[in-house]
């Protein structure tokens, strides 16, 4: 019968819509007719010895097209207004990166193109927009993240800190929101994120000191042509980091507590541009005061390594901060105060 065909669609999946609610609709019909003992094809009425007319295939019948009208079909109809799927998506390939060859050089012509943004807009936003400016198939070395948030360093404007997972954060100094660069926290696809963000003048001033940050990417550049030039050996031919007693006279000590990032930076900052001294990082000053016994490498429950200064370490200028990280959770910065500042620059040529 009819009816004993589509459940049997049904149940195997082989029913499309929308015919299938229409052939739904007539198997539920003749299912009722039958019930009341009239021959749905017909309409006329059933011999009073067919099967349909005994009480309990009546009921039967009955059941099965309530069910087909109570449960199947509201199903059916609620698949068939189901939204199409969206079209799939066309991915572009990636532009094939340009390799540069060519010494960066921001002319006033181009930077007159760069437009104040009015809404705050991060350093990174800053330095696409200004690589947007250079012609295209030019060549020239592009800005990076780094090389402004060096030079914003270098006058002040940015102090390196330390995150909550030991990340560097580049962030305002009390100058730096004097001229409109300010700390933001904001949740970006999912990560909480500590950043700079800079306003009009803000971004004025980055544009007041391009040069500088050119100098820096044109740095990069021959860099990268000198290790060219080594080829396969890849080795720098740079000296082992050391500073003389004449550059250290030019290492601004102070009492005010700093990561070890930033101590970092000051110790590079005395080297001459054109060096040819390796430059120093955290990690080495950070391990020598371990080495030393003035700093204690631990785990948390969960593993997370961190480090504390022990009681020798507290004795010589080596302090805690506590703050906020994401989440409201607290933890505790390390940083390193003018005696201990000091004390690194005694040791300096046995860090690297």
């Amino acid at each position: 019968m009819l009816y004993c065909s589509s459940l049997k669609k049904i149940k195997k999946g082989l029913l499309k819509m929308p015919a299938e609610i229409k052939i739904l609709e007539r198997a539920e019909m003749y299912l009722r007719k039958l019930s009341e003992g009239v021959n749905p094809l017909t309409e006329e009425a059933l011999p009073e010895t067919d099967v349909c007319k005994q009480e309990r295939i009546s009921k039967c019948l009955t059941y099965v097209a309530d069910y087909l009208k109570q449960k199947v079909m509201p199903v059916m109809e609620r698949r068939e207004k189901v939204v199409a799927p969206k079209p799939q998506k066309v991915v572009k390939p990636r532009p094939v990166r340009e390799v540069a060859t060519q010494e960066l050089v921001f002319t006033p012509e181009m930077l007159s193109k760069f437009e104040i943004s009015v809404e705050p807009v991060s350093v990174s936003g800053v330095v696409r927009r200004l690589n947007f400016l250079i012609p295209h198939e030019s060549g020239m070395m592009p800005l990076v993240y780094a090389d402004v948030a060096e030079v914003l360093s270098r006058e002040g404007v940015l102090l390196k800190e330390e995150g909550d997972k030991g990340k560097d954060l580049n962030l305002p100094t009390p100058r730096g929101e004097e001229l409109g660069f300010a700390k933001v926290e904001a949740d970006i696809r999912g990560h909480h994120s500590i950043y700079t963000k800079c306003n009009a003048d803000a971004q004025k001033f980055i544009l007041d000191n391009i040069d500088k940050c050119v100098a820096q990417a044109n740095e990069r550049l021959a860099r990268r042509k000198s290790r060219a030039e080594l080829g396969e050996t890849g080795r720098s031919g740079k000296e082992k980091f050391h500073v003389t007693e004449e550059q250290l006279k030019n290492y601004p000590t102070d009492e005010s507590p700093v990561p070890v990032s930033e101590i970092a930076r000051r110790l590079n900052d005395l080297l001459p541009q054109d060096s040819n001294v390796e430059k120093i990082y955290f990690k080495a000053i950070r391990d020598w005061f371990v080495a030393q016994n003035m700093l204690e490498e631990k785990k948390t429950a969960l593993g997370k390594i961190f480090f504390e200064p022990t009681e020798a370490g507290a004795q010589n200028g080596i302090v805690t901060e506590s703050r906020v990280g994401k989440n409201g959770e607290n933890y505790d910065a390390v940083l390193y105060n003018g005696a201990a500042q000091k004390l690194v620059l005694q040791h300096v040529n046995e860090l690297a």
